[in-house]
Order: structure tokens, then C-alpha cells, then sequence
């Protein structure tokens, strides 16, 4: 109650640009501006959103029954209510346009407190949290960063394929493969990386099988496991969406190709390692990036530690459609698409059960839109 949420999915490239004053690319601004609302799935009852435009409103009045909660528009009336701010995700810019907005200053976390935050969601993280991994008796892919082109063409040349990975950057861009651009094209690339960011993460291309994650969620300095999260990426590594089903269905999607076990290991030492290494620096849900990959043998295994995500993310809105919204045993698919790309049968109206729990169709998570969407569609 009384929390101000706020849709900045820019936030990665805020981070990595680490000014007060930043303005997005166009398509991420657009995102912004038309994504506003979708924190109602995931905000409680007497929360507050900041939107900047007034008829979301409506829409929050139209989607009440669906949402089962009260939630308001952010407007000067309202926003000595606010009690907790919870951006997407935390940078010096996102704090500095929620100050200009009237947010008072001690709701959020301070200069040196972001700066951390920042330093958190650098994919350096992810050699920490591998390394304490493998250190824990886990299999580990273990990425390099690497500052240097020279150290960077002697990498590739060492391995048949690699991936290189820009240090602040969300949704699978600033991902490229080195199999995909020729040599110079890809040097030049890492290198401008470099240039602006100080360096690149490296690592071996796995066969890839199953995208998922582990959810946690950040309080009073301790790291507790919320749940998985299986999505869906286009070959480059852009997100495109998740599957909405039980915490079973997403666990079986998984251990059909590894042991339980396997998991659960990861899991316990995810929440020691996040609580040592986060602490009291961040409040809120953060995700692990992994993936059930094919070694060289044959043999399915799991890259523990792809990336962390020091900010809410997609697969929690779809684990938070999967506990409220959708009907029990309905298997979903959310998606982002754009407009143009949308068939008929994806946009087939929604059904409900009689309590109010989509069993069938789609329905839009967003106010609509020209440009593009972010819907949940169910099959009964």
C-alpha cells in the first residue's frame, strides 16, 4: 500500500550511460510511455503509478475487476502518500527525475547507494557469483571480461564460437556472436564497447535448450528464493516472452533434462551468495539468468549464473500473472509484440472463469497501442 511503482525498462542503458540527465533511444522511450501500467500486475492494493498520460486512468478503472486491487494514478494530490518507491530499477537518472517530480529524496536510495547498484548490475557479477558457485561444488560456464582487443582476438581465436556481451545492457541486446558478423565488424563493435563501457564479457557459446531463471526477492539484507521464470529469446538473445503455468509445470520444463537436486543445490547457495553480495544495497526482486544447455558429450547441464538482474524483471510479472490472473491449470504465453506482427488468432477476446481468472484468449497488459503490445494469451 501506498508504494509508488515506476516502468523504466531503459534503466540497463542509464546504467552503462551513468548520467543524472539521460535521454533513452526512441524505442526505449516508447516502451516507457506505452509499458506505463504494466507494474499493475505486480503492485498491490492502494499503490500508486507514475504515468504521464492521464487516460491510463481509465484503464486502471476498466481492468479493476481483472486486477482485484485499487490502484491510482500518480498526480500531485497523491504523492505525499507515498510511503516506498520501487522504479524497474534503480540509476542516478531515475533518481534524479523522480526528485524533479516531488519525490522526497529520503524514499530513495542515495548517490553512493546507486553507485553500487550500478556496480551490481555490471555482468562482472556474474564472474562473482560463478566463481562462489563453482567454490560451493557447482558447474559453472565461467564468462572472462576483457578490456583489451588483442586479449579479446586471441579469445576468439581459442574457441569456435563466443558470445560478447556489452557490461550494462538489458533484453539480450548488446549481445553479439561471434559467428554471426565477420572479424572486423565484431572487433570494431567490441571495441567501441570498450571504449564507452571499459570492457566486455566473454564466454564460449553453449547449446542453448531451455532459457530460465531464479527469482529472488531482496529485504532487510537477505536474498529469499520467490520462484523460475522460462522464457523465450529470438536467436540474437532478444527477449520475446514467458510461459505462465504453475511453479511445477516451470520446475518440469527444467528437470526433464536435469535432477531436481540439481536445482535445489542452486538455489540454496543463489540465496546465501546474493544476501553476502547484495546485502542491504538494494530492496526488491532481482533475477539470475540461466540456461539448460548440451556439453560437448551429450550430456544436459545448467549454466547457473548467465547474468544477474538487479531489478524487477519480465519473468516476475509472469510469475505474478501466473499466481493471480490466469486460471489454475492454464498454460499462458506473455509476450511483447508489436501491432503489425500480431495475427488474428493472438488477439482472439479474453474468457474468464467465474473468478474472474482468464482461461482462454488474450488479454492486453497494456493500454492499447499503435505501435506494439505486452499481452497474456491462454489456451484452454
Amino acid at each position: 500500500m501506498d508504494t509508488l511503482w515506476i516502468f523504466n525498462p531503459e534503466n540497463d542503458i542509464a546504467l552503462g550511460n551513468n548520467l543524472r540527465r539521460f535521454t533513452p533511444p526512441r524505442n526505449a522511450m516508447l516502451l516507457r510511455e506505452r509499458g506505463a501500467m504494466l507494474p499493475a500486475w505486480i503492485a498491490g492494493d492502494g499503490d500508486i503509478i507514475c504515468t504521464s498520460n492521464p487516460t491510463d486512468a481509465k484503464w486502471l478503472r476498466d481492468m479493476a475487476p481483472i486486477l482485484k486491487k485499487d490502484i491510482e494514478i500518480l498526480t500531485t494530490e497523491n504523492i505525499g502518500r507515498v510511503k516506498c518507491v520501487r522504479p524497474w530499477g534503480w540509476s542516478h537518472a531515475i533518481a534524479d527525475s523522480l526528485q524533479r517530480t516531488g519525490v522526497p529524496v529520503g524514499l530513495m536510495p542515495d548517490a553512493e547507494t546507486v553507485e553500487r547498484i550500478r556496480f551490481l548490475s555490471h555482468r562482472r557479477s556474474s564472474v562473482i557469483i560463478n566463481r562462489r558457485l563453482k567454490d560451493a561444488g557447482i558447474d559453472v560456464s565461467m564468462p572472462v571480461e576483457i578490456s583489451d582487443t588483442a586479449l579479446l582476438t586471441e579469445y576468439i581465436g581459442r574457441h569456435k564460437s563466443v558470445v560478447i556481451k556489452s557490461p550494462w545492457s538489458s533484453s539480450g541486446r548488446g549481445v553479439i556472436y561471434s559467428d554471426r558478423m565477420n572479424a572486423s565488424a565484431l572487433l570494431r563493435h567490441a571495441e567501441g564497447t570498450i571504449k564507452s563501457q571499459g570492457s566486455v564479457l566473454v564466454e564460449p557459446r553453449l547449446d542453448k535448450i531451455v532459457d530460465f531463471a531464479m527469482l529472488f526477492e531482496i529485504s532487510k539484507g537477505n536474498a529469499s528464493y520467490v520462484g523460475l521464470s522460462v522464457f523465450e529469446t529470438l536467436s540474437g538473445g532478444n527477449y520475446t516472452g514467458n510461459i505462465i503455468a504453475s511453479k511445477q509445470y516451470l520446475s518440469a520444463i527444467i528437470t526433464q533434462y536435469v535432477a531436481p537436486s540439481c536445482l535445489e543445490r542452486i538455489r540454496q547457495s543463489l540465496e546465501s551468495i546474493l544476501t553476502d553480495l547484495i546485502g542491504n544495497t538494494y530492496t526488491g526482486i532481482c533475477g539470475i539468468d540461466m540456461m539448460v544447455y548440451k556439453d560437448s558429450t551429450d550430456c544436459y547441464r545448467i549454466a547457473p549464473c548467465i547474468e544477474l538482474n538487479l531489478r524487477y524483471t519480465m519473468g516476475y510479472v509472469a510469475h505474478c500473472l501466473a499466481r493471480n490472473i490466469i486460471a489454475p491449470g492454464i498454460i499462458g504465453r506473455m509476450a511483447v509484440n508489436y501491432i503489425g506482427n500480431c495475427t488474428a488468432k493472438c488477439m482472439h477476446a479474453p474468457e474468464f472463469n467465474s473468478d474472474n481468472r482468464l482461461i482462454n484468449g488474450t488479454l492486453s497488459l497494456i493500454p492499447g497501442g499503435s505501435d506494439f503490445t505486452i499481452f497474456l494469451s491462454a489456451n484452454q
